[in-house]
């Protein structure tokens, strides 16, 4: 099969996973970067083996590529996403589809319209424990759920990069993603509690309360306060209560840690793993995904962009109450 020809814009901390990733997905080609900051994209090109980089954003676009790869900051989706698919691309896009349900409909009205792939990056749709969990739910022995709580706590260290989103959209959009795919149901209304213990724009401690159309609960948590020195990066975990059982994942402590004077060490086994040279878990799954979606010309069965979309609009219901200080009723919201 002719390898999907992809071109990444984003060479920072995750765009260097995705490259990771690409390396060891047969059926991908990266062939030409693009960055803000063209040393980074020269380093990223020079150590993955690509032979493009371009010098403006729009190159990218007129090159012979079968997609493109959007791995910007968050509220900096859209215009890679939309120049793309008048370009006749198909699309990956990171994680939220874009910060605002506006931006989110243009693109997936543009992305219909010209017949192209536009697929979100949720990719904990494709780690092995939360899929796994969604088939335990189907099979039935679970029951029907009752409540659902999950935990996204970081390390502080990751602050100054990460803080420039709110941590509902920034974190959360994960858990609230899975919520909505387990659950299969709109939400009705949610409740978002903010704290801030450190100087960042945002809060680094969040609550968020949502309430799903039948009465199923669910409760997001993220605090970004683990101290630098704990020698652990993620504290991740996921409970549903089902009427005829409970699911329970915890991903600390890990299945692998490492004891050196310098301190404790604990790789990332779930969504990133690192062996020999290349990215391994749930982001190598995810862009294999996507390159055989674009290869057959079909759309995700795992994962659209349309979902995506009502997870924006579910975190940006939890900001908007975690600002105003009280509950925001979304019932009717498509």
């Amino acid at each position: 099969m002719r390898k999907v020809r992809i071109g990444l814009i984003g060479c920072g901390l995750f765009g260097e996973s995705h490259l990771q990733a690409f390396r060891a997905v047969r059926e991908a080609e990266v062939a030409a970067l693009y960055d803000i900051n063209p040393e980074i994209a020269h380093r990223r090109a020079a150590d993955f083996g690509v032979a493009k980089v371009c010098r403006a954003l729009d190159e990218i676009y007129t090159l012979d590529l079968d997609a493109i790869d959007v791995v910007t900051p968050e509220d900096d989706h859209f215009e890679p996403v939309m120049k793309a698919i008048a370009a006749g691309k198909h699309v990956f896009v990171e994680k939220p589809l874009a910060t605002s349900l506006a931006d989110c409909d243009r693109m997936i009205d543009a992305a219909r319209t010209a017949g192209r792939i536009l697929m979100p990056g949720h990719l904990l749709r494709f780690e092995t424990r939360y899929a796994m969990l969604k088939d335990e739910l189907e099979s039935g022995r679970l029951g029907r759920i009752v409540s659902m709580h999950a935990r996204r706590n970081r390390t502080k260290a990751l602050l100054p990069r990460y803080g420039r989103t709110h941590p509902a959209m920034e974190n959360c959009i994960h858990d609230i993603d899975l919520m909505l795919w387990y659950a299969g149901r709109p939400v009705r209304k949610v409740r978002g509690f903010g704290r801030r213990a450190t100087q960042g724009k945002h809060s680094d401690t969040f609550f968020g309360v949502i309430e799903f159309e039948g009465g199923v609960l669910g409760v997001v948590e993220t605090i970004w306060m683990i101290p630098k020195g704990a020698g652990i990066m993620l504290n991740d975990a996921f409970q549903l209560v089902g009427s005829e059982g409970i699911a329970d994942m915890h991903l600390q402590p890990p299945a692998l840690s490492f004891w050196y004077e310098s301190g404790y060490q604990a790789p990332d086994l779930f969504y990133d793993p690192r062996v020999r040279g290349g990215a391994r878990g749930a982001l190598r799954d995810e862009l294999a995904h996507f390159c055989a979606c674009v290869a057959d010309h079909q759309p995700s069965t795992v994962l659209r962009a349309e979902d995506a979309r009502r997870a924006v609009q579910v975190a940006q219901a939890l900001v908007e109450s975690d600002y105003a200080g009280r509950d925001i009723d979304i019932t009717g919201w498509r």
